[in-house]
């Protein structure tokens, strides 16, 4: 039996059902935004996983690695929310040019005609070559950039509460990431499972995040 569907199911409910928690408790602040909106694509891409589990049709496929494609992105606009950072417009279109690149080649490309396979934990995902190195470098390069950008921004911050709510914003960004390289090091193996090892993992991100709002609140910081 396969029970890759109920942990994503199980995972898909609580995602959406922290973005609604995220999003209902300050709907005008742009922080609870944000990270409302990556805990329901987190959400979003856990359910893609079980349709693509359920039904084997190749749209979930495709809209499961477009999910992906834009969430290390929102990391680094959740950097500079935090930070209070306002960029100009070309900047952000600098920023969602890879993602939207991404989103267009898994919307066109061949080997995702082809519906993804669901393994016993985890999705194993049609190879794309040079793509998908590309792809990598691209996601570990913004994750990166985010956990600098929080770090440099901490060191800025004026009140020590600021500074904290930015140092726990770094630690999101390690807290999912570092297992799944650690896993994909040590399981070389799993490397065309990397978006659902990778979103399996970010369910820590997602409960941290619980953890960086209540902060947020208990020392009546707005955004």
């Amino acid at each position: 039996m396969c029970f890759a569907p109920y942990i994503s199911i199980s995972t898909f409910t609580i995602e959406f059902l922290l973005a609604l928690y995220f999003l209902l408790t300050k709907p005008k602040d742009r922080l609870h935004q944000v990270v409302a909106l990556l805990s329901l694509l987190l959400g979003i891409y856990q359910l893609n996983e079980f349709l693509i589990c359920t039904t084997q049709q190749s749209v979930f496929t495709r809209l499961a690695m477009i999910t992906t494609a834009i969430l290390p992105a929102i990391g680094i606009t959740l950097a500079l929310i935090m930070a209070r950072k306002r960029i100009k417009y070309y900047w952000h279109l600098l920023l969602y040019a890879p993602p939207a690149f991404f989103i267009v080649m898994f919307s066109l490309i061949q080997p995702y005609s082809e519906s993804a396979v669901c393994r016993t934990i985890f999705i194993e995902y049609p190879g794309t070559g040079l793509l998908g190195d590309f792809y990598g470098l691209y996601y570990v390069a913004y994750i990166v950039g985010a956990a600098v950008l929080f770090y440099l921004f901490s060191q800025q911050a004026k009140r020590k509460e600021e500074k904290v709510l930015l140092n726990l914003g770094m630690l999101g960004m390690g807290i999912f990431t570092i297992p799944t390289f650690v896993f994909l090091l040590f399981l070389p193996m799993f490397k065309t499972q990397f978006p659902s090892v990778l979103c399996e993992f970010a369910l820590l991100l997602a409960i941290e995040l619980v953890v960086l709002l209540w902060y947020k609140e208990r020392h009546g910081l707005a955004y």
